[in-house]
């Protein structure tokens, strides 16, 4: 604005409400193809004047950007004359040493310097408990703080240069990126994934069973169980059944066999496998045969879920385990999708 001329261009050709004065302006050091740039200076329409006015107070007459400029064009109308000026901001210093100093154009860091200490702020360092020091560098820092969008320089530059390095930015981003990674987290936690026990494990627990239990962070009792199949449920094996998460510690749990996919309590064992792919089968089956919005909600998550844990296998031992799969296991998967093993 320290390089506004005094002549702009009206669009309407008329002063009325709602127009806009266009300001060109020109910036050498943004190279030849880039240097001109011209700022639409808006007019506020007069039905929505009255939002600035206060109780039993006039509308305000300099109440937008345009009408402003019109003031700022008035009232260094003299000085423009006498110092021959083609800029808007001009003024008059009496005590300039020679005529050509009085009258002069424009303004610079020293000005403000001086209107910040005439009016009480500090022009030095910020200090905590005092307000901000007032200079050309923090007025254009806080405006484009404010708006958002590239003045007179690019996005880049903006970005990289003037929003980095602002202290309020940089406590925004770190709550839009605190945020984006909690969401993520509850994401992840509400798509549990099952512990997947190995074969190799399970070989290891025939020649050593404490260190095999200790290495699957169970108790030896506990993954002798899951390997002989003494606490399988439908689709996966449970640790511990008295510890459900939505029955009381003690009492057995009561959760449908597809809800074991989301326990913690849940593993999967290659014995499983087989069962798993049926299961597995038999929601991609009904996607087609059900609304879609229920399909969604019901099975869209224990099927990811199933497909987290048959994405351990490879393809000779997924081959193998639907060749070995029994109609009992087909059965299974069935009434498990269907909710007939769910308690009435």
């Amino acid at each position: 604005m320290a390089k506004w001329p005094a002549v702009h261009y009206r669009p309407d050709g008329t002063l009325a409400d709602g127009g806009v004065a266009l300001v060109e302006a020109v910036k050498p050091r943004r190279g030849p193809e880039r240097e001109h740039m011209v700022t639409p200076v808006e007019d506020l329409p007069s039905g929505l004047a009255h939002l600035l006015q206060g109780p039993e107070e006039e509308v305000p007459l300099f109440r937008s950007p345009v009408r402003v400029y019109q003031l700022l064009l008035e009232l260094t109308a003299v000085s423009r004359r006498h110092g021959g000026h083609t800029l808007a901001l001009s003024g008059y210093n009496p005590k300039a040493i020679s005529a050509k100093r009085r009258w002069h154009q424009g303004a610079n860091t020293g000005n403000i310097g001086r209107w910040a200490a005439r009016h009480g702020f500090p022009t030095g360092e910020h200090t905590p408990d005092g307000p901000p020091p007032v200079e050309a560098r923090r007025i254009r820092q806080t405006g484009i703080e404010h708006n958002r969008r590239p003045t007179a320089h690019t996005r880049r530059s903006m970005n990289d240069y003037y929003l980095k390095r602002s202290p309020e930015v940089q406590r925004e981003s770190r709550t839009i990126v605190g945020d984006a990674l909690r969401a993520e987290v509850n994401k992840a936690r509400a798509r549990r994934q099952i512990p997947v026990i190995t074969a190799e494990l399970i070989g290891r627990a025939q020649a050593d069973l404490d260190a095999a239990a200790a290495e699957a962070g169970l108790a030896p009792e506990v993954l002798r169980r899951l390997i002989e199949g003494q606490s399988d449920t439908a689709a996966t094996g449970c640790t511990d059944h008295l510890s459900g998460p939505d029955t009381e510690p003690g009492q057995p749990c009561t959760a449908s066999f597809l809800a074991c996919l989301d326990c913690e309590n849940a593993r999967a064992l290659p014995h499983h496998l087989p069962v798993q792919l049926a299961v597995q089968e038999r929601l991609f089956a009904l996607r087609t045969h059900m609304n879609p919005d229920v399909w969604r909600v019901r099975f869209e998550r224990p099927l990811d879920q199933l497909g987290d844990i048959i994405a351990h296998y490879n393809d000779a031992e997924r081959a193998q385990a639907r060749a070995r799969m029994t109609d009992r296991e087909r059965q299974l998967a069935a009434d498990l999708a269907d909710g007939r093993m769910d308690l009435r």
